[in-house]
C-alpha cells in the first residue's frame, strides 16, 4: 500500500482538499457540483473518522434475484435477511457485526435500523476470530421501484469501507449496475469486489465463459483491478476465498482509510482541471510535517495560512475527546461510552464543515504587505504595466519639462550677463507638475487589462477572469494615483550648485574688468585730446586698456560656451532623477492599485495547485519524507 495513500498523510490530504473547497467557495466559474461533492467527502470522511476505527464495513450490494441476501446470510452463517420470494426481495438495511462493542454509533450514522442489527456470539464465534470488526451489510436492491431502497443503496454505497457486488449469470452485464454503479466507482475498483453469484447453475464452462467475458467488460471500463470472484451462496462454492479477502482487510485495517484516500483522489482529478502549471517561478515548497498515525478521532480541519498545516480539537469537543483542561491529550473515549448529551454534541460538531474552522491567512491575523503580494506576479509583465502607466501619466513630458527649467535656472546663473539683455522676457518655462495631467482612464484600463490578460490569461478557468477582476478592482483610483505621484517640488526651489556660483562670480569679475578697461581706455582717450596721443606711451596705454577689454570679453564668452555644457549637463541629470523619482512614485501607484490585488489571486492559485498536489499525493515533500 502506498504511504501516500495510506492514513499515514490522510489529515494532510483532507486539509488540503478542505482549503481547495474553500478556494473555489470564494470564486466564480469553479464547478458548483464539484464543490458540493467536495463538501460531501469531507463531511462523510470527518464522520467516519470520529466513528469506531475498529470496525470494517462492507456492504453488499446487487439487484433484485442476484442471491445477495442469500450470499449475505451465507456469510453471516444465518439466515439474518430473509431471502423473499416477491420483487423487490431487499427493502431495508440489515447487518451483521462480529464485535458490537463500539460499533453502535457507527451503525446509526450508516442509518441501520435497530431492528435489523444482529450480532455474531457465542458459538458463532467459533473459527471466525480473523473477521473481529466485521460490519457486513445487506443492501436494498438497487434496481428497486421503491424510492427509499434505491437512495439507501446510493447513500451507503458511499459511506461503506468495501462493496461487493453481486452479479448473476442471466444480468451480469445489466447496464443498470455497470453505468450507475461501477464505472462512476473506477477510481475505487480496488476496494470492491466484484462476485458472480449463482454459479451453481451452470456447467464449469459455462462458468468459466462467464467469468472471462464479465472480466473483460470490467478492464473496458477500467475496472481491472477490481476483485473478481465466482461463488454459489446457496452450495458454498468460493465462500472461503471471499471470507479469506475480507479478513485480509480487517487485518489490514486500512479500508477505512483507503476508501477515504479513493474518494479524494476521486475528488481531487476533478480539480486538475483548474490547475494549468506554475503562473511564475516556484518558490521553494516548505517542510511538510512528519506522517502521522491514524487521525484522532475527533479532530478537525485547521489550517494556518501557509504551507504548513495543522490539525487542531475541535472547539467545544475536549470533553467528548477525553482531553484535559491544560490541554494535555489524554485516551478519547469512545463513543460507546458517551452520554446522550456529549453524543449530541459531537454530531452538532461533525455537522459543521471543516473550511469553518480554518485560521486566516495568517495565524496573527496580518494583512500581507502590498510588497509580498505583488511578488507573486512574474517581473516581466509588471515592468510592462510600469512602463504603461508611466506613459499614460505623462512621465515623460514631465521630466522633459524639469530638464528644461532646470536648463533655464543654469543658464540665468551662469550665462554671459550681456547676452542676457537680448534674451526675450516671459521665456521660462512654468512650474514642474504643469506638463502632467489626469491619465485618462481609457489607457489606464486598457493598460490593467493587457496586464490581467499577460499575468493570468494562460491559466484555466476560472483564474483569467478571477484575476483580470482582482486587477481591475481598484483601477478608477489610478488616475487620481498617478497625477498625484507625478507632483514633485519645482526645480526653481532646489539648491543652486555651488559651481554656478563660482561661475557666475567668475563671469561678473570679467564684466568688471572689462567694463573698468574700457572706462580707463576712454578716460585716457579724453585725457590726451581727440585728435591724437600725445606720446608712444599714452598710446600704448590706451591700446593696453583695449586689449583688456577684448580679453575680457573674450573670456567670459569663452566661459559662457563652456558654461552652456554644464546647463546641458544639469538638465540631463534633472531629466534622470526625474524619471526615476517619478517611476518610483508610479511603480508604488501600480504596486498599490493593481499589482497587490492581482498578486492575491495569483497567490491563491499557486496556493490551489501545492494543496491540489498534496490532496492527490503528488506533492514531492511526501514522497521525500
Amino acid at each position: 500500500m502506498n504511504a501516500v495513500t495510506s492514513d499515514a498523510y490522510l489529515p494532510e490530504r483532507l486539509e488540503a482538499l478542505a482549503e481547495l473547497t474553500r478556494i473555489g467557495r470564494a470564486r466564480e466559474g469553479f464547478d458548483p457540483g464539484l464543490l458540493t461533492e467536495s463538501e460531501d467527502v469531507l463531511r462523510r470522511s470527518g464522520e467516519r473518522l470520529r466513528l469506531s476505527a475498529g470496525h470494517t464495513v462492507v456492504a453488499i450490494a446487487g439487484g433484485t434475484g442476484s442471491g445477495k441476501s442469500t450470499l449475505f446470510n451465507a456469510l453471516s452463517g444465518a439466515t439474518f435477511s430473509v431471502p423473499g420470494v416477491t420483487r423487490p426481495t431487499t427493502r431495508d438495511v440489515h447487518a451483521c457485526v462480529w464485535g458490537m462493542e463500539g460499533a453502535a454509533p457507527l451503525l446509526d450514522w450508516l442509518g441501520v435500523d435497530r431492528r435489523h442489527r444482529y450480532e455474531r456470539a457465542s458459538v458463532l464465534d467459533a473459527g471466525e476470530a480473523e473477521l473481529h470488526g466485521l460490519v457486513l451489510l445487506d443492501l436494498p436492491d438497487h434496481d428497486s421501484v421503491v424510492t427509499s431502497s434505491a437512495a439507501a443503496v446510493d447513500r451507503i454505497s458511499k459511506q461503506a469501507d468495501m462493496l461487493i457486488w453481486v452479479l448473476d449469470p442471466q444480468k451480469y452485464a445489466d447496464a443498470a449496475v455497470h453505468d450507475r454503479y461501477l464505472v462512476p466507482l473506477a477510481g475505487h475498483s480496488g476496494l470492491f469486489t466484484v462476485v458472480l453469484n449463482q454459479t451453481d447453475t451452470l456447467t464449469d464452462s459455462q462458468a468459466e465463459d462467464c467469468l472471462e467475458d464479465l472480466g473483460r467488460l470490467l478492464e473496458s471500463e477500467g475496472l481491472d483491478d477490481a476483485w473478481l470472484h465466482s461463488v454459489s451462496a446457496r452450495t458454498g462454492s468460493g465462500l472461503d476465498g471471499l471470507r479469506g479477502l475480507l479478513a485480509d482487510a480487517i487485518a489490514a485495517s486500512s479500508a477505512a482509510a483507503e476508501r477515504i484516500a479513493a474518494d479524494i483522489d476521486a475528488v481531487g482529478a476533478r480539480y486538475a482541471a483548474y490547475d494549468g502549471g506554475p503562473a511564475a517561478a516556484p518558490a521553494a515548497p516548505a517542510a511538510l510535517p512528519a506522517p502521522v498515525a491514524a487521525p484522532a478521532p475527533a479532530s478537525v480541519i485547521a489550517r494556518n495560512g501557509t504551507d504548513g498545516v495543522a490539525i487542531a480539537p475541535a472547539e467545544g469537543t475536549s470533553q467528548a475527546l477525553g482531553t484535559s483542561a491544560d490541554g494535555a491529550s489524554a485516551v478519547a473515549k469512545p463513543p460507546w461510552e458517551m452520554t446522550a448529551e456529549e453524543l449530541a454534541e459531537l454530531r452538532t460538531e461533525r455537522n459543521r464543515p471543516p473550511w469553518e474552522d480554518a485560521l486566516p491567512a495568517d495565524p496573527a491575523g496580518r494583512e500581507p504587505e502590498p510588497e509580498e503580494l505583488a511578488a507573486n506576479v512574474p517581473p516581466e509583465t509588471a515592468s510592462v504595466l510600469i512602463g504603461s502607466l508611466a506613459d499614460a501619466s505623462g512621465l515623460s513630458a514631465v521630466a522633459d519639462h524639469r530638464a528644461g527649467v532646470r536648463e533655464a535656472q543654469a543658464a540665468r546663473f551662469t550665462g554671459w550677463p550681456p547676452a542676457r539683455l537680448f534674451r526675450r522676457s516671459g521665456s521660462a518655462p512654468g512650474t514642474a507638475s504643469s506638463a502632467a495631467g489626469l491619465a485618462p482612464q481609457s489607457e489606464v484600463d486598457n493598460a490593467v487589462t493587457a496586464f490581467a490578460d499577460a499575468a493570468g490569461g494562460r491559466l484555466p478557468e476560472p483564474w483569467p477572469g478571477a484575476v483580470r477582476r482582482a486587477a481591475r478592482s481598484r483601477a478608477d483610483e489610478v488616475p487620481p494615483g498617478l497625477a498625484e505621484a507625478t507632483r514633485l517640488p519645482d526645480p526653481e526651489s532646489t539648491a543652486v550648485p555651488g559651481s554656478w556660483r563660482l561661475a557666475a562670480a567668475w563671469q561678473r569679475l570679467l564684466l568688471v574688468i572689462a567694463v573698468a578697461a574700457l572706462t580707463g581706455a576712454v578716460a585716457a582717450g579724453v585725457t590726451h585730446g581727440f585728435g591724437g596721443f600725445g606720446g608712444l606711451g599714452g598710446r600704448f596705454w590706451v591700446i593696453g586698456l583695449a586689449a583688456v577689454v577684448v580679453a575680457a570679453l573674450l573670456l567670459g564668452w569663452l566661459t559662457s560656451l563652456a558654461c552652456r555644457n554644464l546647463a546641458d549637463g544639469a538638465a540631463e541629470h534633472e531629466r534622470r532623477f526625474a524619471e526615476g523619482a517619478l517611476r518610483g512614485r508610479v511603480t508604488t501607484v501600480a504596486r498599490n492599485l493593481v499589482l497587490a490585488p492581482a498578486g492575491r489571486e495569483l497567490a491563491a492559485y499557486e496556493r490551489f495547485r501545492r494543496e491540489l498536489a498534496i490532496a492527490r499525493g503528488n506533492d514531492q515533500r511526501m514522497a521525500d519524507q
